[in-house]
């Protein structure tokens, strides 16, 4: 438990943890965002609802999560917005992080989720946690190289294991919907371990 609790508390910063919360004043809505690994670069998936006639969506790609650039953009009308969106990106290599900027003809954007393809053949990545500072129940969106297994636990900042689930991995995307409401308030470090003993954690709050 000692070993584990500070290899957990040495992984916290290799974690990418990017989430921001849709604008209530923007009459765009992503409802699901997924990607997966093609033979020859990548593929996004997103659904949406548009409340208004015209609505913009950026896909953005990063190499390290933090500086994005736009590669190609999206106009939709209300008709449009009821069927799914797909685009391929040919031209990744390696680890490419993935974002939708979302928006209307009015200049009102915000960003969604982060998606993460690791761009090998094996392994995987938390790619987000949101919120990070929670009152009931979270979502921790998982990027899988390949179809997989995963324990997920959750640790108190004493090293006591306070909550254990396990998770089946697609490949591609995964969003986990877990249950905190029973933790006490205070801070956590969510681990998650695959079948081949990898690990990668996140820090939350619990209020």
């Amino acid at each position: 438990m000692k070993k584990l609790y500070l290899l957990l508390i040495l992984l916290w910063g290799l974690t990418t943890n990017a989430q921001e919360n849709a604008d209530s004043t923007v009459p765009v809505r992503l409802k699901t965002l997924q990607a997966s690994g093609l033979e020859m670069g990548n593929k996004l998936h997103w659904t949406v609802s548009c409340f208004l006639n015209h609505a913009l969506f950026e896909v953005q790609r990063s190499s390290d999560g933090s500086n994005y650039s736009t590669i190609n953009t999206f106009k939709a009308d209300n008709l449009r917005c009821k069927q799914p969106f797909d685009y391929e990106d040919k031209t990744a290599i390696g680890k490419v992080y993935y974002r939708i900027r979302v928006g209307d003809l009015d200049g009102k954007y915000y960003n969604s989720k982060i998606v993460v393809i690791n761009g090998k053949q094996k392994g995987f990545d938390i790619a987000a946690m949101y919120p990070t500072v929670v009152t009931s129940k979270a979502t921790v969106s998982i990027t899988s190289a390949n179809s997989d297994k995963a324990d997920i636990q959750v640790y108190s900042m004493q090293g006591n294991k306070v909550l254990f689930k396990k998770a089946i991995l697609s490949s591609g995307s995964n969003d986990v919907i877990i249950d905190f409401a029973n933790l006490s308030k205070g801070k956590y470090i969510l681990a998650i371990q695959n079948s081949e003993n990898k690990l990668s954690t996140v820090q939350f709050i619990k209020q």
